[in-house]
């Protein structure tokens, strides 16, 4: 399954501009699927994209995407990223319109050695965090926990430096933030699909 496709299976007349954005990264980075995600638009969203992918704008966003990211030839990945392409694939994953343009030329072993990877970031920072709270903070953190972990549906809040969407947090950390229990994205897409305007998940139909 192409996860990517996940976002154009809405009924939204014109795409937004995350969409587009995001089938211009996958045309760029990721062609290999680029056919099989266009061919699931309807014509005059197929024409939408081409309109767009012929414009000014898209021409400004390469330039700032090629400016703002190093370049990786995504169609000759090595099975085991060293520590330099690992950090330089982590950039496009966090810029969700590119992310999610990658997401699909990963293998597990990708996903499992960026997951360690973050991991190892995280509980870094956090050590070095804590270490410069004083104890009022520290209080006020544990009860903050406690109360989160007292709720067994959670409100999930995009922190700044952190997944703004439930499948960004799912793609990041293997784990659902509503409900704190492991999570597959291809598995979260079976069941969902994701509001373009809001980045929430909506449930399809059974």
């Amino acid at each position: 399954m192409i996860t990517a496709i996940n976002y154009f299976n809405h009924g939204n007349d014109q795409l937004p501009k995350f969409n587009l954005k995001l089938l211009l990264n996958i045309e760029d980075l990721n062609n290999f699927i680029f056919d099989e995600v266009f061919n699931i638009l309807k014509p005059h969203q197929q024409e939408q994209y081409v309109a767009f992918n012929d414009s000014e704008e898209a021409e400004r966003y390469r330039k700032e995407r090629n400016s703002k990211l190093p370049y990786v030839d995504f169609n000759n990945l090595p099975e085991i990223f060293d520590n330099v392409l690992l950090q330089k694939v982590l950039l496009y994953q966090k810029d969700g319109e590119t992310g999610e343009a990658i997401y699909d030329l990963l293998s597990e072993d990708h996903k499992d050695q960026i997951a360690q990877f973050e991991r190892k970031i995280y509980e870094k920072e956090k050590t070095k965090k804590r270490a410069l709270m004083t104890d009022e903070e520290k209080k006020k953190e544990k009860e903050w926990w406690d109360q989160y972990n007292a709720d067994p549906k959670p409100l999930f809040r995009g922190n700044m430096g952190e997944p703004g969407t439930v499948d960004e947090f799912i793609l990041r950390y293997g784990v659902d933030p509503r409900t704190g229990k492991p999570e597959t994205i291809e598995n979260f897409f079976k069941n969902y699909t994701i509001d373009p305007k809001t980045g929430m998940p909506i449930p399809k139909e059974k």
